[in-house]
């Protein structure tokens, strides 16, 4: 954790005690995480946090690129992962449960770099979005 902290440091933010609970939250989490949960659990050390004060911290986290957000058509909405410097990767994303799943994959490749170059772009990130339905979902549809 102390790698985002010297990040974040190094790009200007302010690292205030509710940030680095916010950071946290994500960092020791074993799955992607939605604001609500994740305001759920700074709560136990910040009662009085408002869910909008972390919104406003994840929203900064994703634009400084510290966090990931991985869009859902599930109920669960957008839920967020920390960005792994040495991990890039991209999800498929059940449209029934919101379940993610990391595939180790990334299909931007010379020749789409090149094509975007030809229509004067230089990349500078990208996202992946990929939906299906997942094998419990399916399971359950059948039965």
């Amino acid at each position: 954790m102390e790698n985002i902290v010297i990040r974040l440091k190094e790009q200007g933010c302010r690292l205030t005690p509710q940030r680095r609970a916010v950071i946290k939250q994500v960092y020791e989490s074993t799955e992607p995480l939605t604001v609500t949960s994740i305001w759920h659990s700074v709560r136990e050390a910040y009662p009085n946090i408002s869910l909008d004060t972390v919104y406003r911290n994840v929203s900064v986290l994703v634009e400084l690129g510290v966090l990931i957000p991985i869009k859902s058509t599930g109920k669960e909405g957008v839920r967020y992962e920390l960005a792994a410097a040495d991990h890039h990767h991209h999800h498929v994303v059940c449209v029934k449960c919101g379940q993610a799943v990391c595939i180790d994959f990334c299909p931007v490749n010379q020749h789409l770099l090149e094509l975007l170059h030809g229509h004067g772009y230089e990349l500078v990130r990208h996202t992946v979005e990929l939906f299906g339905i997942c094998a419990d979902c399916r399971l359950t549809v059948k039965e």
